[in-house]
C-alpha cells in the first residue's frame, strides 16, 4: 500500500511528499500548482522567462519529487493565487475562495485514494473532505499544522477580551473568522483521522486535551537548510541591542506584548526591526513610543541581511504549531526568546540557546531581553549554542521521521488486514 498526500502551495518545501517518494511510499501528491521543471517544455519556458518569473516557478517544484508523481488542481490553484494577490478583495470573499480550493483538493485526494486503494496523508484544512466517504480499511493520517482549533479559538477569544483594540487582526485569524459550519469541519477532521503528525509538543498537548490517544500521535519537528545561513556577526558591546521579529504582523504573534516589553526597558538601549506581512493598518506601531523599523514587504536577500545584523530573535507568539522562523534564526546564530506555546521547548534549553517565556506576558519578555543588556557576552555564547543546536534539525532528519512513521502505519494496517482475513477464515 502507498499513500496519497494532499496540501495547497509549496507547503514545507514539499518535504512530506519527498519523504514518501524517497521511501517508495508515495502514490501521488495532490496539490494546486506544481511546476514540472523536470520536463523539457518547462525548461525551455524557464530559459526565455525573466529571472524573477523563473525563480517564482521554481518555488513550486522540488528536487526529488518528479512531476509525474503529482496531481494538480490548476483551477483551484489559480483561484487561490489570484485571491491571495488581490489586496482589494474583501476578506470574506478571500476566505470563501480559499475554502473552496481546499475542498476541491480534499475531494480529489479522497477519490484517488479510493481508486488506488491507498492510504491518505492530509494536512489540516483538506482532511474533512479528503477523509469523507473513505472505507474503514483506508489508513487516515492527519498532519495537524496548528494546535487543535478549539484550543486556538479559546486562546484568541481570551486575547480579544483582554485587548479589544487588537480585534482587527485577531478577527482575521482562521479560528475566529470561519463560519461555525466550517469551524466545526475543522474540529471534526481531527477526530476523523486514525493517526496524527505534529511538529511540536505543544500541538501534541492540545490534541491530548481534546481526547486524541497519545499512542497515535508522532511529534516530528521541522528542519531547515542549515548551510543556507551565515552566522558570523559583529560582537554586541557599546551600542543598542538589536532585536529582530519575523512573522505575520498580528496580535496572534504577541506583537503588542513585544512593544509593551520594550517600553519597560531603559530608553535607547534596544532597537527593534520587524519583518512581515501586516493584516491591518499597522496602527499599533504608529502609537508606540519606541522607534521601530517595520518592513511589511521584504525580499529574501533583505530578510537575510536582517538576520545577519541582529543580535537576538524575539518571537512572543500566543499560539503556534511550530514557528519555523525560530529555526531560521538559530541557524543564523541568533539566541531566541519565545513562548511555551511554540516549538521553542522542542528546540532549545532555557538559558542555553535562549529563553522560553510565558505567552502574553510583557514583563517576562522585558526581563529576559534585559538579561542580554546586563550580560552582553550572552549574545555570542547563546548564539553559538543556537547555531550548533540548529544543525541537528535538518530536513533530511524530518523526512526520515515522516517515512518511518508512515511506514509503520502502513505496516500496521497491512497486519490488521491480514489478521481480519485470518479471523474470517
Amino acid at each position: 500500500m502507498k499513500t496519497v498526500a494532499v496540501h495547497r502551495g509549496a507547503r514545507d518545501g514539499y518535504q512530506v511528499a519527498r519523504a514518501l517518494q524517497e521511501a517508495g511510499l508515495l502514490e501521488t501528491l495532490v496539490t494546486d500548482l506544481y511546476w514540472p521543471a523536470d520536463r523539457k517544455t518547462a525548461q525551455r519556458i524557464e530559459n526565455i522567462a525573466p529571472r524573477k518569473a523563473s525563480t517564482a516557478l521554481r518555488c513550486r517544484h522540488a528536487e526529488g519529487l518528479p512531476s509525474a508523481a503529482v496531481e494538480t488542481c490548476w483551477m483551484s490553484g489559480l483561484s487561490s493565487l489570484a485571491a491571495s494577490k488581490s489586496r482589494w478583495l474583501p476578506f470574506n470573499l478571500n476566505r470563501e475562495a480559499t475554502r473552496w480550493c481546499d475542498r476541491n483538493l480534499g475531494h480529489k485526494a479522497g477519490r484517488i485514494a479510493t481508486e488506488k486503494g491507498a492510504a491518505i496523508l492530509s494536512y489540516s484544512y483538506y482532511a474533512h473532505t479528503a477523509f469523507s466517504n473513505l472505507t474503514d480499511a483506508t489508513p487516515r493520517i492527519l498532519f495537524q499544522l496548528h494546535p487543535h482549533p478549539q484550543s486556538v479559538r479559546s486562546i484568541l477569544q481570551e486575547e480579544r477580551r483582554l485587548h479589544p483594540e487588537c480585534a482587527s487582526s485577531l478577527d482575521k485569524e482562521w479560528e475566529l473568522a470561519l463560519p461555525e459550519s466550517d469551524f466545526k469541519r475543522l474540529v471534526d477532521e481531527v477526530g476523523m483521522a486514525q493517526h496524527w503528525i505534529v511538529a511540536s509538543h505543544f500541538t501534541r498537548q492540545t490534541l491530548l486535551d481534546a481526547g486524541i490517544p497519545k499512542e497515535g500521535i508522532a511529534v516530528i519537528p521541522y528542519g531547515t537548510k542549515i548551510n543556507d545561513f551565515s552566522w558570523k556577526r559583529e560582537p554586541f558591546s557599546q551600542r543598542p541591542l538589536r532585536l529582530l521579529f519575523v512573522g505575520t504582523l498580528t496580535q496572534r504573534k504577541g506583537i503588542k506584548y513585544l512593544i509593551q516589553a520594550l517600553e519597560l526597558l531603559p530608553p535607547g538601549r534596544v532597537e527593534l526591526t520587524v519583518c512581515g506581512r501586516p493584516v491591518d493598518d499597522l496602527a499599533i506601531f504608529r502609537e508606540s513610543r519606541i522607534p521601530i523599523q517595520v518592513y511589511p514587504a521584504i525580499s529574501a536577500p533583505g530578510l537575510q541581511d536582517a538576520y545577519r545584523v541582529a543580535d537576538v530573535f524575539v518571537f512572543p507568539s500566543l499560539v503556534e504549531g511550530f514557528g519555523h522562523v525560530l529555526l531560521e534564526a538559530m541557524a543564523n546564530g541568533l539566541p531566541i526568546i519565545s513562548t511555551e506555546r511554540t516549538a521553542a521547548p522542542d528546540l532549545i534549553e532555557h538559558g542555553r540557546e535562549g529563553f522560553i517565556i510565558r505567552a502574553g506576558n510583557a514583563g517576562d519578555l522585558a526581563v529576559h531581553i534585559e538579561e542580554f543588556l546586563r550580560q552582553p557576552a550572552l549574545v555570542a555564547t547563546m548564539g553559538e549554542a543556537a547555531r550548533r543546536r540548529a544543525e541537528y534539525f535538518t530536513w533530511s532528519r524530518f523526512r526520515q521521521g515522516i517515512a518511518r512513521f508512515v511506514g509503520d502505519v502502513l505496516h500496521e494496517s497491512s497486519g490488521s488486514s491480514i489478521r481480519k482475513a485470518c479471523l474470517s477464515l
